[in-house]
């Protein structure tokens, strides 16, 4: 099951996010300003987080790995297909069916690990998960560019469609069979219970707001450093995308730190380390604004790993429906403020997307009080 979850992590994230490292080329290519060209990454957040609440619904007839085996086999197919479609808008739309595909994967992963293990190794786990998903991010942007300068986006992109659909069969294969349920049926009003649980909601808002603020950051850095007076080209750039490391080794340590001193205190240092991070980038040597992106990185991967964790953990029934809303509003935010981002980057360039950065760093800090309490 680990392995499985660890291939669903790097195979998912990586397709997920594979565009944010080519939009200035894709850009160039196609005539689009940079808030449209966003929107190639958007719109797979934007499917995803459409997606996951039907896909709970589905796995709670079908079962679990059944539904997960589904949606990995869809992603494998469009994660081969999709570079080719002609037009920008045939792109967003490919996008956008990626996203509904990979919608399968990251709320039933949560929901399937706290059914199948123990209630003390699942903070652990779900870390681990955590992890898995941070590599496959900073994987997923940091090969597809230097491929891309010798091949295209297109056939970059194609690539890495490839090592999805080995990584997707693995996952098909690693799952146990079977699909005897671990965990009762959920009333017919699961959703709505946890939509008016104002700890639920503070958590979804907490996971919305701190990926919204790193996306922006991952979208538009790099219009900012290939131009005078840094001129770096999009390798170079890519590899700003290391920051990640620092989001899986933190993700790795969260469950640790939340064991010494609560998840309250580590929600609220996850969000400052958001907001600070983001106010480091301000800085004009390019040394400062790679400690930034770091900072920020790693706090939104501790916050996400703790409140995943929490959302499972407090969801007594109605898990996958649960985990559903929490990554609905995970993928919500990063698709709204990624957006948003650009239309702070067009206004007032990077210092306009710092701002906007740092005040989602501290409203999520705010709601660290509602959040962090003892499962019910």
């Amino acid at each position: 099951m680990s392995a499985a979850l660890w291939c669903a992590g790097l195979a998912a994230f990586s397709l997920m996010y594979a565009p944010q490292g080519l939009l200035t080329q894709i850009a160039d290519e196609t005539a689009v300003d940079a808030s449209r060209v966003s929107l190639l990454v958007s719109a797979t957040t934007f499917g995803l987080a459409l997606s996951v609440l039907p896909w709970a619904w589905l796995s709670d007839r079908i079962g679990r790995r059944t539904a997960m085996r589904l949606a990995a086999a869809g992603a494998a197919v469009t994660a081969v297909t999709v570079p080719w479609l002609t037009s920008f808008d045939a792109l967003l739309a490919g996008r956008l069916v990626q996203g509904i595909a990979l919608g399968g994967i990251p709320a039933l992963a949560v929901a399937l690990l706290h059914e199948t293990s123990q209630p003390s190794r699942a903070a652990g786990m779900a870390g681990s998960y955590v992890a898995a998903t941070s590599l496959g991010g900073l994987s997923g942007r940091i090969v597809v560019t230097p491929v891309a300068e010798h091949l295209g986006w297109r056939l970059s992109l194609t690539v890495l469609g490839a090592v999805v659909v080995i990584l997707m069969a693995a996952l098909i294969a690693l799952l146990p069979a079977g699909d005897s349920p671990s965990a009762p049926r959920p009333a017919p009003g699961a959703v709505f219970a946890h939509l008016r649980d104002p700890r639920m909601l503070a958590l979804f808002g907490i996971g919305g707001t701190l990926v919204g603020g790193m996306i922006a950051v991952f979208n538009y850095l790099p219009f900012r450093l290939e131009a005078p007076p840094y001129s770096l080209t999009p390798t170079v750039v890519s590899l700003i995308f290391l920051a990640y490391l620092g989001g899986t080794i933190g993700s790795q340590v969260a469950g640790r730190l939340t064991g010494r001193v609560g998840s309250s205190a580590v929600l609220a240092f996850a969000s400052f380390l958001l907001a600070v991070g983001a106010a480091i980038t301000l800085a004009k040597p390019l040394a400062a604004i790679i400690v930034g992106v770091v900072v920020l990185t790693t706090g939104l991967f501790i916050g996400h790993a703790v409140a995943t964790h929490l959302v499972g953990a407090r969801a007594s029934s109605g898990r996958a429906q649960a985990s559903a809303l929490y990554t609905i509003s995970y993928y919500a935010g990063s698709s709204v403020f990624g957006w948003i981002g650009g239309l702070a980057w067009m206004a007032a360039e990077w210092a306009g997307v710092v701002a906007l950065v740092i005040a989602l760093g501290l409203t999520a800090a705010l709601m660290t009080v509602r959040a962090a309490s003892r499962p019910k």
